[in-house]
């Protein structure tokens, strides 16, 4: 098993924050914002004007960290793709002989 890659985690996990920023907020149930992607992991709760934002919203850590896994496996697979074939793996089929 190869270690794990600290550097590539970090990628995600900024990935992850400038996705859920610049992505739109899903709404549902017309009054429910939600933020993350691939899976939605922060809700706000469309409040009245006297409450504060914080007290309307939900983390969901569980989906914060499938998402991040998600990305991390997406960019270690870009990864290990870029480096075969920048070494040039042998190719697929080998030409065949006549």
């Amino acid at each position: 098993m190869k270690k794990f890659s600290w550097k590539i985690l970090n990628w995600a996990l900024w990935t992850e924050i400038l996705l859920s920023y610049f992505l739109p907020f899903w709404v549902t149930d017309n009054f429910r914002y939600q933020v993350g992607f691939p899976m939605p992991f922060l809700s706000a709760y469309d409040t009245g004007v006297c409450k504060s934002p914080f007290l309307s919203m939900h983390l969901n850590p569980l989906g914060l960290l499938l998402d991040i896994a998600v990305i991390y496996l997406a960019i270690l697979a870009c990864v290990k793709a870029f480096q075969k074939r920048k070494h040039g793996e042998r190719e697929p089929f080998p030409p065949r002989s006549r």
